[in-house]
């Protein structure tokens, strides 16, 4: 090991016990490690690839994308000469790459790191395909990357109940009509639960999209029970001051609603606002939607008066 990995080490174990690592430093020595192996192994060599490799991830990592770029580039040119364009070492590298690629490039990049022999591997790039899909607005595109993800991560050395296939779930749930949904976050919810356990806030989520669904596709009975599991859940672990909280709790509100549960739906949407107003304040999008909805459940109450109060709160915010 040179003085230059040690050293690089060294500064990284200090700087996780340090506020404020050395960034500037660090990175002097990664790029020297980078030259002394181009020294020792010559420019093609797989030593030099991955001091190249080690550059540009700590670069990504600290706000460079563009000297990232450039690193992973030759970090790319190493590895086809020395595994070949189709190795999954190649292919995972090429998949960095897209991470720090302009985004005209990325799209190119990743299609070609999906077609890896690696699984898994192939399962982050489609997974990043679907999101640059849902980005754009495509969620058809985004479910169809999303569904090749899945079947690639079910076909992984993980198997079909790892971590990632319980995400994957979860995201393609959020792309796909609610009725092609529910079965998705049923076996996500499942999942979860075998994972993290009973009541960890990932299946009080996983709760909450599962309620949300069964509710939009006409199953608001069936939608009562994760709904109340998500807000206890939630509530139990993040507080009841969390935003994913006061999600849970307007997502519980509109099922009791579509049960006509009034009275404690008409207390879940003032809880929700409140929340709202105290994390983000009264003029945030999210508290003016929350204020939105109350107001139209009022009305529809015939609590008209309380419901022109709320309104007025619209239009002098609307204004601003």
């Amino acid at each position: 090991m040179s003085i230059t990995e040690i050293m690089v080490g060294l500064l990284m174990a200090a700087g996780m016990l340090c506020a404020q690592p050395q960034t500037p430093m660090l990175r002097t020595l990664y790029e020297q490690h980078l030259a002394e192996q181009q020294r020792e192994y010559g420019d093609l060599d797989a030593h030099t690839a991955g001091a190249a490799r080690d550059l540009a991830l700590f670069l990504r990592s600290h706000g460079d994308p563009d000297g990232a770029y450039a690193a992973m580039s030759q970090t790319v040119n190493i590895d086809e000469k020395v595994f070949g364009p189709a190795a999954p070492r190649t292919l995972a590298d090429v998949a960095d790459l897209a991470s720090v690629a302009p985004f005209a490039d990325a799209g190119r990049l990743f299609e070609r790191a999906a077609k890896s022999s690696d699984a898994a591997a192939a399962s982050r790039a489609l997974v990043a395909l679907g999101e640059m899909h849902a980005g754009q607005g495509d969620r058809e595109g985004a479910a169809r990357y999303w569904r090749q993800a899945l079947a690639k991560q079910e076909s992984a050395a993980t198997g079909s109940e790892s971590e990632n296939v319980a995400m994957i779930l979860n995201v393609l749930a959020q792309a796909v009509d609610p009725a092609d949904a529910v079965p998705l976050l049923r076996r996500a919810l499942a999942l979860d639960r075998k994972l993290f356990g009973p009541v960890h806030p990932e299946v009080g989520a996983t709760d909450q999209l599962l309620a949300g669904a069964l509710l939009r596709s006409g199953h608001a009975t069936d939608a009562v029970s994760p709904g109340r599991e998500a807000l206890s859940i939630l509530t139990l672990k993040l507080g009841p001051d969390h935003p994913r909280t006061a999600a849970a709790t307007h997502t519980l509100a509109e099922v009791l609603r579509a049960t006509r549960s009034f009275a404690e739906a008409e207390l879940l949407y003032r809880q929700a606002l409140a929340v709202d107003e105290k994390i983000f304040g009264p003029q945030h999008p999210a508290t003016l939607d929350e204020i939105r909805t109350l107001a139209a459940f009022l009305r529809e109450r015939g609590k008209v008066a309380e419901a022109v109060v709320l309104e007025r709160r619209l239009v002098v915010n609307v204004a601003r």
